[in-house]
């Protein structure tokens, strides 16, 4: 047995690979520790404009409670993305229409893409909110044929069978077709190889994938309602159709939402959000769990309050919607049983426009409760804001919009800039105690 310096050279290829990886986790732990900064000043800075004194800057934290296993995992996994650039997170981002128009979760999902050095993996789940009749992310683009309808879960009275998304665009045209894309913050589209498109549909009618594409695998989940596509080559617009295939027969199709994806390594950040919604909104969707499970979140960043808060003072239910969100925890957590929660409590608003509502602070009052029973976290929003009333200072700062309810394009950056430092700074924090 041949023997150089003290190491084995016949060593088994499987333990040479083992030695080797041993060898690279040691160094990487090594690096971080020798180097004279902290490893958290190695995480990319991200600027917040902090000029504003109405803002509680000194209360930007996340309140992360029991975070010795679940948040230490994620945290652990964002750090192997960030410094090795492997793995894959998925962030499902849940709530109103704070996240359906998009200002927000587009700043977000640029911010969680800066903290990992520009990893920003899948686009992930998308909506095409304009076929449904209603306001869009500036980042959705698409273009269809056909008469489509809409159909919101946080519409009272409507009565559809919906999904994750928790809206719906109904054709009941004899053949349609959809084109949908989505850009990053500096215009240029994501590509993807893979697809899965979610729907309900007639039995007559047939899904059909653009033809430029050679379809490399197919799956579909006739309960779960949806259709799995890879094909080849990549592309950057997703094209696909459908055809009634017995004209006699009355046929429709209703689109769910999409998926977009790759490979790649990174971040996916998925938003969820449908104007007006509640708690109960979502809760009201069939499909929620099957469309959910496809996604498998790691970090799930519940916003949903202000529609439930938005009633007279005393007509809150507080057990009520704490209840509720133990439902949709429960959801979350059997897509996942790993998923981190994060709480995101409520901006301070005005009930019609004329009353604090005092009702965000019950709102916040859960949240934490919440957090504690489900080893979550809390990003307090109204707190960071100023407490009650402070929307009207955001509001002469131009950061609200005049309903007292809605920030304005800046007020929403400015927020998902203030989550995504409290985010990186406990990411830092961890890390600075795991090598110090």
């Amino acid at each position: 047995m041949a023997v150089e310096n003290g190491m084995n050279l016949n060593m088994n290829p499987i333990r040479t690979l083992l030695f080797i990886a041993t060898v690279l986790s040691l160094c990487t732990g090594w690096m971080l520790r020798s180097n004279s900064a902290a490893p958290s000043a190695k995480l990319p800075a991200i600027y917040v404009e902090s000029n504003y004194n109405f803002i509680r800057y000194d209360k930007n934290v996340l309140h992360i409670e029991n975070p010795q296993e679940r948040w230490n995992n994620l945290f652990d996994r964002f750090e192997k993305l960030a410094f090795e650039g492997d793995g894959k997170i998925s962030i499902v981002h849940i709530g109103g229409s704070h996240v359906q128009g998009g200002y927000l979760t587009d700043r977000l999902r640029s911010n969680f893409a800066s903290i990992v050095a520009n990893a920003s993996g899948e686009r992930g789940f998308v909506f095409p909110y304009e076929m449904a009749k209603t306001n869009s992310p500036k980042t959705i683009k698409c273009k269809w044929s056909g008469n489509w309808t809409g159909c919101r879960n946080s519409v009272s009275g409507s009565d559809c069978l919906w999904g994750l998304s928790g809206i719906n665009a109904t054709c009941n045209d004899a053949k349609a077709s959809v084109s949908i894309s989505s850009s990053r913050p500096d215009s240029s589209l994501y590509s993807f190889d893979k697809v899965r498109i979610y729907y309900d549909c007639s039995r007559n009618v047939q899904l059909v994938l653009d033809t430029n594409v050679s379809v490399l695998g197919l799956f579909t989940d006739t309960l779960g309602g949806y259709t799995e596509y890879s094909f080849t080559p990549a592309v950057s617009v997703l094209n696909f159709g459908y055809t009634v295939n017995d004209d006699s027969l009355p046929g429709y199709f209703t689109l769910q939402g999409v998926y977009l994806g790759e490979s790649a390594n990174g971040i996916t950040y998925n938003a969820i959000g449908v104007n007006g919604a509640s708690t109960r909104s979502y809760l009201k969707c069939e499909r929620f769990d099957e469309h959910l499970q496809t996604l498998h979140p790691d970090l799930a960043i519940f916003g949903i309050g202000i529609n439930d808060a938005n009633v007279p003072a005393g007509d809150f239910d507080a057990a009520q919607y704490e209840a509720r969100y133990d439902s949709l925890i429960g959801h979350f957590r059997f897509a996942n049983p790993n998923a981190c929660i994060l709480f995101v409590t409520n901006n301070d608003t005005y009930y019609q426009k004329r009353y604090p509502n005092k009702n965000a602070i019950a709102v916040q009052q859960v949240m934490y409760k919440l957090a504690k029973k489900y080893d979550g976290a809390v990003f307090d929003l109204f707190e960071i804001m100023g407490g009650l009333g402070s929307i009207n200072s955001w509001e002469n700062a131009n950061l609200a919009a005049s309903d007292r309810i809605h920030l304005s394009k800046k007020g929403y950056e400015l927020q998902a800039d203030l989550m995504a430092v409290a985010f990186q700074k406990a990411l830092g924090d961890y890390l600075d105690k795991k090598y110090n």
